[in-house]
């Protein structure tokens, strides 16, 4: 039996030898794992500049409609779109600015029957002046006879005295200085009255004969239409023989033509809401024009509303655009190096609201890790707020391992974010493949891929962009 016992151990110490030996060779002939490949790019030191995204349309600073003053038929119309206009004259002495004429008969008639108006209102001022100085010239030989009289009165008056004449002489001879005292005192006061009639009555008559020959003068000038500025003839939208009407409160009237000046083209930006706080004139932007996909055009923040934008048409076009219906509008003034563009094109403005200088890595390096997962020195820097059971970290290649980083992180946009502290410039940054990166964990065997030399920091500024709803 004992026998037995001891066969049994030995052949255990064997078999578990043998076991042993079997697993050290196996794990020598089982290869390691390899490192994983990883895309490599070093935090860059540069600027970083904040913008606001948002549509619009371009426009020119100068832009007018050209509308009928006084309803008439259309007789001319010298200017086809894309007719360039100027307030002077041409070669040839003709007039530049001229863009539509009207039929005038109707107001030439107005104008001769106002002149004639005014001409008959004169006449009477010169009446009423003649009949004036008649009166007086008649009151000034009543006086004279006055004079007489008074003198026959008083010499029969004395003549009464000595009994040389009867009481009945002197009586006719009172009666006739009173008659023309009285005559007197009547064609005085008619006199007045001629001189009032010509000063206020007859003077009001011949200033509103005037002003009905003035408005048929205007009426007159306004049948031929000429521009208020320099520019070129954008639309026409009306034809010869159709007739044009004036606006009333609510009808806009007969829109003929637009002219506006091509040589300052403005961008009308819709900022919204939630966005406008940070725009502000002399701000620099880039405006991309659908038109012009292979440009970027410079501009300037010339205007910001101080009120919300109300009008029904722009929340209309702003809503089917996907935009939102509430926003404020803000001019940007294009720099387009002299080369023309047509109004009301789509386009979209970055505008610069503010810059930053620091360390800027690509956005999708930036992950969160659990706290407990990092190493106690990890843990311990300034940049892990312990109140809070995520980290944002980044992993840095080193000695071909990643290392999490742990950072404080910035403004970012869709490509970059600005790393306020934990890195250095040239730090070399684990940046891809974005799979890798779900699953990359502190101290994992790496490999930088094959390729193109890792890029150098770069200063060309990063945008970080604020979406516009």
């Amino acid at each position: 039996m004992k026998v037995i016992v001891i066969i049994v151990v030995s052949a255990i110490v064997v078999i578990g030898g043998m076991v042993a030996l079997g697993i050290k060779y196996s794990s020598k002939l089982v290869a390691a794992p390899p490192a994983t490949k990883v895309r490599v790019e070093p935090a860059a030191s540069g600027p970083l500049v904040e913008i606001v995204s948002a549509p619009g349309e371009i426009q020119p600073r100068t832009k007018v409609s050209i509308s009928a003053m006084v309803a008439a038929p259309i007789v001319a119309l010298p200017c086809d779109e894309g007719t360039i206009i100027s307030k002077g004259k041409r070669p040839d002495g003709s007039d530049a600015s001229i863009l539509v004429k009207l039929d005038d008969k109707n107001y030439r008639a107005a104008l001769n029957s106002a002149q004639s108006r005014y001409d008959a209102a004169q006449a009477q001022i010169a009446v009423a002046r003649a009949r004036i100085d008649s009166s007086q010239a008649a009151i000034d030989a009543q006086k004279f006879m006055l004079t007489d009289a008074q003198r026959d009165l008083d010499r029969q008056t004395g003549l009464l005295q000595t009994r040389d004449v009867s009481q009945s002489v002197v009586d006719t001879a009172q009666t006739k200085v009173d008659n023309l005292k009285s005559t007197i005192a009547s064609a005085a006061a008619q006199l007045e009255s001629d001189k009032v009639n010509l000063n206020q009555v007859l003077k009001y008559q011949l200033e509103g004969a005037k002003a009905d020959v003035d408005r048929a003068n205007d009426d007159l000038a306004y049948c031929t239409i000429k521009s208020p500025i320099d520019g070129i003839v954008t639309r026409r939208k009306a034809e010869v023989g159709e007739m044009v009407v004036t606006g009333t409160m609510n009808n806009a009237g007969t829109v003929i033509l637009e002219v506006a000046d091509l040589s300052q083209m403005m961008m009308f930006a819709r900022i919204d809401e939630t966005s406008i706080a940070s725009v502000k004139v002399g701000q620099h932007a880039k405006v991309r024009i659908q038109a012009f996909p292979d440009d970027i055009f410079d501009g300037t923040v010339e205007t910001v509303a101080l009120a919300r934008n109300d009008d029904q048409n722009s929340a209309a076009r702003s809503q089917a655009e996907g935009g939102s219906t509430r926003y404020f509008e803000a001019k940007i003034r294009l720099d387009t190096k002299g080369r023309r563009i047509p109004t009301g094109l789509a386009a979209d403005a970055d505008i610069e609201t503010k810059s930053h200088e620091g360390i800027r890595v690509a956005s999708q390096a930036v992950l969160g890790r659990p706290v407990e997962g990092l190493t106690a020195d990890e843990r311990a820097k300034p940049e892990v707020d312990q109140t809070k059971s995520i980290a944002t970290v980044v992993y840095c290649l080193k000695d071909g391992k990643a290392a999490a980083v742990p950072v404080h992180v910035g403004p970012s946009d869709e490509t970059h974010t600005l790393i306020l502290s934990g890195l250095q410039a040239n730090d070399p940054v684990i940046i891809g493949p974005f799979k890798v990166l779900e699953t990359l964990a502190d101290g994992q065997a790496v490999e930088k891929e094959a390729g193109p030399a890792t890029r150098p920091a770069t200063t060309q500024p990063v945008v970080a962009m604020s979406a516009q709803h």
